[in-house]
């Protein structure tokens, strides 16, 4: 009966940390919800945010979507593939290099390059066959980024307390219907 399963569970926990894993992916989701870490403290607004609005780390939620997580029967582990995720995550600099490169830019017919509508400051790129263009060379020097840590992964105090009622939970659950998780005697 129930002590069977329970011995069934203690030899295969996985369904303990399939459920550890799906609250670590949830609770990490909400944390780009709430712009804050695990600690709560709240992330540095980007410069993107900064000037144009939105949410730091949200334009397109590919680094939120990525959140996954995997389990097996000897533990879980939840995070992201995405190249960029380590930086935010942890902060650093990033080291670009000097880089040259030719652009082909559309121009009118009087030779005058032609300007974006809602930006007169921007070009209009040309592509290969576009008759009326030029080319420009140009060169951006070296430069480094310096990024500010926006922790999303990690456990605090508050996910300790639901990870054990959890835990508690799926153990209730393998024994069966008519147990108490309470601990009462033999």
């Amino acid at each position: 009966g129930a002590l069977r399963r329970m011995e069934q569970l203690g030899a295969s926990p996985r369904p303990i940390w399939d459920a550890f894993g799906q609250y670590g992916e949830s609770s990490t989701r909400l944390r780009f919800q709430r712009q804050a870490g695990p600690d709560g403290v709240k992330w540095k607004p980007s410069q993107r945010v900064r000037q144009h609005g939105g949410q730091t780390l949200i334009l397109k939620r590919r680094l939120e979507r990525s959140i996954t997580y995997r389990a097996n029967n000897r533990g879980t582990q939840w995070g992201s593939n995405v190249a960029y995720a380590r930086i935010h995550q942890l902060g650093g600099k990033i080291v670009r290099l000097a880089h040259s490169s030719t652009l082909r830019l559309r121009t009118t017919r009087s030779g005058a390059l032609l300007r974006q509508r809602d930006h007169a400051n921007l070009s209009v790129f040309a592509r290969a066959h576009h008759k009326q263009a030029v080319e420009r060379r140009y060169t951006v020097g070296p430069y480094t980024i310096t990024m500010p840590a926006r922790a999303y992964l990690g456990v605090n105090a508050r996910d300790v307390r639901e990870l054990r009622a959890l835990g508690g939970q799926v153990v209730a659950q393998a024994v069966g219907p008519g147990s108490s998780s309470s601990g009462g005697g033999a």
